[in-house]
């Protein structure tokens, strides 16, 4: 806007210096057509000012008749820019558009500004990149902000339901267990799970105890039937485990083998096991438990996104960073790599200038068309106005001695 009040300032200063030149030939023509009858001499002057009048208004009439009507007067061929501004604003665009966005011209200059290198050499420094991965960071918190969370708990609540429909989690265990127990290590899982029930036994001794009387007379507590069959309990597991530990041949370790070997067959093939399975996780994805995993995880990551985007020490900003300047020196020592991203540049900008040219032109054509008859006719004026302006002066002064060499060779032939 500035810029623009400064262009029409120096419009208004030329008018004003070509009008005066105008009326100073004209007071130069009443003076020199009074004192021409007492001096013939001044004929060349009366004649120099009139042809300089003459020049100044057919160019004041020419400059004028492209923005407006002279005095007002329709006259024809007059008022060019307002009455013509549509096929204007067409050529206009289609001439920006046939002339500047082509393949030949956008390549030329991509190649000539090297953009790809300016860039590298941009993000290579630290300050910069920080500067970006500010940006990016806050962009990311702002566009986390404005997200539904329960577009996202959807999301989420489907992706994790469709993911569980589709594992198959009977064969998963079945592996998983062929891996426990592959080499020797059927012997290490049976001795821990001995221990384990040696444990449970210990340490649950008052619910077994409890469990034990639940099953006996009233008076097997009194004579403490429920404790020796707990010890003896106790005591047999305790001795397995010392014999399983002792001979690495008992028979109990061909039986636990045996066991889970037919386990891990029936985990991978067998139907019925799978039926089973997929009513379990069926009966699991009906359960409110779900959606509230769902809702909370997205909580958890959204607060947890937002709270790094926020924190400008943030690992997640170091990190984007770090990649920015990496990415910048990357470019800038690999040769091959700058020459291949520069080439990928140029297709993808003069493939966007081909598919979406008409779309400038366009809004070009479409900007001015909407433009009503006096705004386009104040821009283009403010633009090229103080130009058009010299075409009055040098219509006067040209005029002028055009009218004095005419003048001139007028004389001549008469006195020849």
């Amino acid at each position: 806007m500035l810029e623009d009040a400064e262009k029409q300032r120096d419009l208004r200063q030329m008018k004003r210096l070509a009008t005066s030149l105008l009326a100073a030939a004209f007071v130069i023509f009443v003076i020199a057509t009074i004192l021409e009858r007492w001096y013939g001499w001044v004929g060349f002057i009366r004649a120099a000012a009139e042809a300089a009048m003459v020049g100044a208004i057919a160019d004041w009439f020419a400059v004028t008749a492209l923005f407006r009507h002279p005095l007002g007067l329709k006259i024809p061929h007059t008022a060019i820019v307002p009455r013509r501004k549509r096929e204007i604003g067409e050529k206009l665009a289609r001439f920006v558009r046939q002339n500047f966005l082509t393949e030949e011209v956008i390549a030329e200059k991509l190649y000539s500004m090297e953009a790809t290198k300016k860039v590298a050499e941009w993000l290579g420094q630290p300050e910069n990149s920080a500067l970006i991965a500010d940006q990016l960071a806050a962009g990311a918190a702002a566009v986390i902000e404005v997200i539904k969370d329960e577009d996202i708990q959807l999301l989420i609540e489907k992706q994790l339901v469709a993911q569980i429909r589709s594992t198959h989690f009977a064969p998963l265990l079945g592996n998983v267990l062929a891996l426990l127990t592959a080499g020797n290590r059927q012997q290490e899982v049976l001795t821990e799970l001995v221990k384990f029930g040696s444990g449970f036994l210990k340490q649950n001794k008052a619910v077994i105890l409890e469990k034990i009387n639940e099953e006996l007379p009233w008076w097997a507590s009194v004579w403490g039937v429920d404790r020796r069959i707990y010890q003896t309990i106790l005591h047999s597991v305790d001795t397995t485990l010392a014999e399983v530990k002792a001979d690495p041949k008992h028979p109990l370790y061909r039986n636990f083998e045996t066991a889970v070997a037919h386990l891990i067959e029936d985990l991978k093939t067998s139907a019925e096991l799978q039926a089973r399975e997929q009513t379990l996780k069926e009966e699991l994805l009906q359960q409110p438990v779900v959606q509230q995993f769902s809702a909370s995880l997205w909580a958890d990551l959204k607060a947890a996104l937002i709270a790094h985007s926020a924190d400008s020490d943030s690992a997640v900003r170091r990190s984007l960073q770090q990649m920015l300047v990496k990415s910048g020196e990357t470019i800038q020592d690999n040769p091959v790599l700058y020459e291949k991203i520069d080439h990928w540049l140029r297709k993808i900008v003069v493939y966007l200038i081909q598919t979406y040219g008409h779309e400038v032109e366009s809004l070009i054509s479409n900007t001015i068309n909407k433009w009503n008859p006096d705004t386009i006719t104040n821009k283009i004026e403010t633009e090229v106005g103080r130009d058009l302006q010299f075409i009055r002066i040098n219509g006067t002064i040209i005029g002028g001695l055009a009218g004095l060499v005419i003048y001139t060779v007028s004389i001549l032939l008469r006195q020849w």
